[in-house]
Formats: C-alpha cells, sequence, structure tokens
C-alpha cells in the first residue's frame, strides 16, 4: 500500500511532466516566440492554463493578436511534446523552464531568453561564479596555453568554465577543467540526441562525469543550422558573469558573442597578442576600443571582478539590503513571509509593469527574492 509520500511525490511527477508537456506544445507554435510566450505564462499563470483558454481572453493580453490567439486555440494535435518527454525520460535529461528555481538566474536578465533548458548533468546552473572562456577554432599553441593557464588559475577562485564544445578555445577550456576535476558547462547549438563536432564526444562524457553539465534550448532530432549557433552564443553570453575572448580574427562567432556580452552589462576580457598575428587581431581590437579589459591571467579577472576581496566570502545580503530603493523595500514588504505571484504585486506595488519585471529580474540575481513556478515570488531576505 502507498504511503502518503509516495503518493505526494507521485502526483508531484505527474504534475511537472503535464506542465513539461502543456510548455512544449505551446513553444512549438511557430507563432508563439520565447517572449510571448513569456508574456501568456505570466497572465494566465502555467502553459496548461494557456491552452485551454478561451480566444476572446487570449487576445486581450498584450502582444497576442487575433492570429496568435487563433493558433493557440485551433492548434493540431501533436505528438512531439510526448516524444520529447520520453527522450528526456530515457537519457536522464531534465527540462528547466525558465519560471523554474533551477533555470540560470543571469539568463533571466535577457528578454530573448530560452523558454526552457534541457540540461543533462549536475552542475548547479546558479553557482556564484560562471566565466566564458571563448575564442578561435584555429588557435595558437600559445592561444592553447593561454587557455589552460586562465582555466587553472580560476579555479582557486570557484569559477565554472562555460563554452561552446567548439573546435578550438572551446574544447581547449572543457578539455583542462575536465583534466583539473573543475565542473563546467557547454552550451550546445542543436538537441541532447547528438554532439556537434562528432570528434567531441568522449569530451562531453567526460563534462558529464566531472559533475559539469550540457545545456541546451533545443528539441532532440534539431537540424543542425548556422543561425543556431548566435543563438548558442547567447546563452553562452547570458549565463556569464564575465566573457573571456582568448584568440579570434576581426570577425567570427568570438567577436559576435563578445558583442552579445556586451549588450548584457557582462565583463568582457581579451588576451593582447603580437600585432602580426592574425588570431589576435580581434583581440587587441576589442582592447584598444575600450570594449575589453585586458586580461594575462586569473588574477587579472579575479582583480576586476572583485573575487579576490577577502570581504567578498561575507554574506551579500546584509550590504544589499543597505543599498535598497523605495521600490525593492516595497517587494521585500510585500514578500515578507509571503508567496506572491506577478499579478498580485503589480495591483498591490502599485508599480508600472515594465519597471516591476526589470526590477523582479534585478532582485532575484542580487539574491533578494526568489521566483517559484507559476511566475510567483518570495523574499530572500530574513
Amino acid at each position: 500500500m502507498l504511503n502518503i509520500l509516495t503518493i505526494c511525490v507521485y502526483l508531484g511527477v505527474l504534475i511537472k511532466e503535464s506542465n513539461c508537456e502543456a510548455l512544449l506544445t505551446l513553444s512549438s507554435l511557430h507563432l508563439v516566440g520565447n517572449i510571448n510566450a513569456k508574456t501568456l505564462l505570466s497572465y494566465c499563470g502555467s502553459a496548461e492554463a494557456v491552452l485551454s483558454e478561451k480566444k476572446s481572453a487570449l487576445i486581450k493580453i498584450p502582444g497576442v493578436n487575433e492570429t496568435i490567439a487563433k493558433s493557440i486555440v485551433h492548434r493540431e494535435t501533436s505528438t512531439l511534446a510526448l516524444e520529447e518527454l520520453a527522450f528526456m525520460e530515457k537519457h536522464n535529461i531534465q527540462m528547466l523552464p525558465y519560471f523554474d528555481a533551477c533555470y540560470p538566474k543571469r539568463l533571466k536578465q535577457i528578454t530573448d531568453s530560452p523558454l526552457y533548458l534541457f540540461v543533462k548533468g549536475s552542475l548547479d546552473l546558479n553557482s556564484q561564479r560562471f566565466v566564458a572562456m571563448i575564442g578561435t577554432r584555429k588557435n595558437t599553441v600559445y592561444g592553447a596555453q593561454m587557455t589552460e593557464q586562465l582555466v587553472e588559475g580560476l579555479k582557486k577562485y570557484n569559477v565554472n568554465i562555460i563554452s561552446g564544445l567548439a573546435y578550438g578555445i572551446d574544447a581547449i577550456a572543457h578539455a583542462k577543467a575536465n583534466a583539473s576535476r573543475s565542473p563546467n558547462c557547454a552550451v550546445l547549438a542543436h538537441g541532447l540526441d547528438t554532439i556537434y563536432p562528432k570528434k567531441h564526444h568522449s569530451l562531453a562524457q567526460e563534462i558529464i562525469y566531472t559533475g559539469g553539465s550540457m545545456v541546451t534550448e533545443h528539441l532532440s532530432k534539431t537540424s543542425m543550422h548556422p543561425d543556431l549557433f548566435p543563438r548558442r552564443n547567447r546563452i553562452v553570453a547570458g549565463m556569464s558573469d564575465a566573457c573571456v575572448v582568448v584568440e579570434s580574427g576581426c570577425k567570427g562567432g568570438s567577436m559576435i558573442t563578445a558583442g552579445i556580452s556586451q549588450r548584457y552589462n557582462r565583463t568582457v576580457f581579451a588576451i593582447p597578442g603580437k600585432k602580426s598575428d592574425s588570431m589576435s587581431i580581434g583581440c587587441n581590437q576589442l582592447i584598444k576600443n575600450g570594449q575589453a579589459m585586458l586580461c594575462e591571467s586569473a588574477e587579472d579577472i579575479a582583480r576586476v571582478m572583485k573575487w579576490d576581496n577577502a570581504s567578498n566570502h561575507l554574506n551579500p545580503q546584509i550590504e544589499l539590503f543597505k543599498e535598497l530603493g523605495e521600490d525593492q523595500k516595497l517587494i521585500i514588504d510585500l514578500l515578507q513571509s509571503k508567496i506572491l505571484s506577478f499579478d498580485k504585486l503589480l495591483i498591490l506595488s502599485q508599480i508600472p509593469m515594465e519597471k516591476l519585471t526589470t526590477l523582479l529580474l534585478e532582485m532575484e540575481m542580487e539574491g533578494l527574492i526568489q521566483g517559484l513556478q507559476g511566475n510567483s515570488y518570495t523574499a530572500a531576505l530574513g
């Protein structure tokens, strides 16, 4: 006979699977993008509620026109969601909707952040420090040496390395982290049913073995396409506190990622090189134009990021509480010992929707509040 705990756990799994199935169904509708989907979830409370809502109610939601509402209400039956859930269960893959507490908080700051992530591995994606290590696929010996030195040097600061599992600098950064038994994260531009490039299959397995994770926003069986790599790069940039360009020409994916990192207000570093070295042109350009900080060692990164300060180990919430603005104090007062939905906070605080959305994201990143399932929040400060 099943006891109460077993029944509760069983029901919890069923509810989560049901929510994931509904979310996958919603996201499969080509007219519903990440931003609209988040708005729909904010107003309706869950993907299941969105899918069961009437068209007359849907068109009242900002950003949702009649065409989008029709695509939701009159959607065709698809087995895609069930097939993906079966794939996830078979390969021990976790799905993290953006409202899940385990979804990367740094990524939530981005307007076009993925509606969900598929994760294989055990790395805490909300660990204190993440540094993106990026660069050319055609690295030099110098580039390889600098990458390994930085990864090894950042280990003492408890930094998690994140990269894209590509040839060159990416692979060197992952391999060195694995060799140092440092958990690291690989963001993929395809589903978790494959590894690209194929040569990095064992490298990917080692990432999982050493406590790291592989992350993607794409379903299994997603076809490879050049457009998916910039999308992958935005996740690499968004999940990081800082981005280090080790080697790069004047154009390419690394320069694009550096630009994305700047737009996301991440600190960008670049390794300087010889003027005559084609793989240092991009880095030198970033430094010369003031788009990146010059970096020659892990200590340079730690100093700029203030990770070498002993006071950094103190509870940051004490200092943050002293510096709260009036709107932030109001939100924390409203959330003390309570869980409130976004809509309820909007009504009680009287803060404009756009401003409230930004405030909640900032406060969650600072550890002042905690985001919960169903677009709800509670205070993290006692």
